[in-house]
């Protein structure tokens, strides 16, 4: 049973029958008392209590160093909490008063080439066009527009446009009651073969 709760390794003693628990670095017999369990288990106690006060006077040594240092908010461990810087309000007026100081030398630096780009000509200026200009550009695109139209369209349309206009189709009353019966009969035969699908 001790042997599954702490997984150590058993050995049997050349000298007697009894077998050998080993926990951690305590030896314990098997057929031991519980008063020698608990002596066992105050020793461990006190091997972690001197870990503990161990690894707290690396932890002061090192935040010392690091303190000196400069460096080391980038190496903290995270299980270790840093305290909570407190700035006076004399400091932050300061660092204010820094930081204004710093922007102001920015654009005062900045300012003049800003101004010498916008007047060099980044902005180009406002062109105007005269009438007769507009009515040259006008012409050409009426012409570009007319050889689209020319070319893209079939030659009934073409031959419409050349001068024979064929006469306006029209359809008399009879033909369209023709037109709408055969539509009907063709809506009435969708449905049937619809519904004999279904």
């Amino acid at each position: 049973m001790q042997r599954r709760l702490f997984g150590s390794e058993t050995r049997s003693r050349c000298n007697s029958h009894s077998r050998l628990i080993q926990l951690g670095g305590i030896k314990i017999h098997e057929g031991v008392t519980m008063s020698s369990l608990d002596n066992a288990l105050r020793e461990l106690r006190a091997k972690r209590s001197r870990a503990q006060v161990e690894i707290e006077k690396l932890d002061q040594l090192i935040s010392g160093i690091e303190s000196l240092n400069g460096a080391g908010a980038a190496e903290v461990p995270d299980n270790t909490v840093q305290p909570k810087r407190i700035i006076s309000a004399a400091s932050r007026r300061k660092m204010a008063m820094a930081q204004k100081a710093r922007w102001a030398s920015l654009r005062k630096n900045s300012q003049p080439v800003l101004v010498a780009v916008k007047s060099a000509g980044s902005v180009p200026a406002k062109r105007t066009m005269s009438a007769s200009a507009r009515r040259k550009i006008a012409v050409a695109q009426k012409a570009r527009w007319a050889s689209l139209r020319k070319n893209s369209q079939p030659a009934a349309v073409v031959a419409k446009s050349t001068g024979s206009a064929p006469a306006k189709r029209k359809i008399s009353a009879a033909g369209r009651k023709k037109m709408a019966l055969a539509s009907r009969a063709r809506w009435a035969a969708f449905r049937a073969a619809k519904k004999k699908a279904a």
